[in-house]
């Protein structure tokens, strides 16, 4: 009976929460412009939070912005395209260990004028 309780209460205080993923075709609108990709950038941070049950505060806030331009300036690209990202939280006792990744493309653009591909053609 003892063996059954401790291991309740290690379900209790010890357990992983969740996992999340996501996925973007860009950080900034980029339809009309042309641009070359440069390569392949990857960023992860962590952070920690304080949760008592449903209450939870933060010691500080997702650095995501923070990720994303030190991702485009690692490259010196004005863009990135296809951004993928992953969260997962781990939960010891009263706090949660938050893990954020993110995944995308640097691109920069060119400086030539687009062209209309979508205009009707007439017979």
């Amino acid at each position: 009976m003892i063996k059954l309780f401790y291991v309740f209460l290690c379900a209790l205080l010890f357990n992983c929460a969740s996992s999340t993923a996501g996925i973007s075709t860009s950080n900034i609108p980029i339809t009309t412009k042309k641009y070359k990709v440069i390569g392949p950038v990857e960023s992860k941070n962590s952070w920690f939070t304080f949760d008592i049950a449903i209450m939870a505060v933060a010691f500080s806030k997702p650095p995501i912005n923070d990720m994303m331009d030190d991702m485009i300036r690692s490259k010196e690209a004005d863009a990135l395209i296809n951004i993928r990202y992953w969260q997962d939280r781990s939960i010891f006792l009263f706090l949660t260990y938050n893990r954020l990744g993110i995944n995308a493309e640097a691109v920069k653009f060119s400086d030539e004028p687009t062209v209309e591909t979508n205009a009707k053609k007439t017979r």
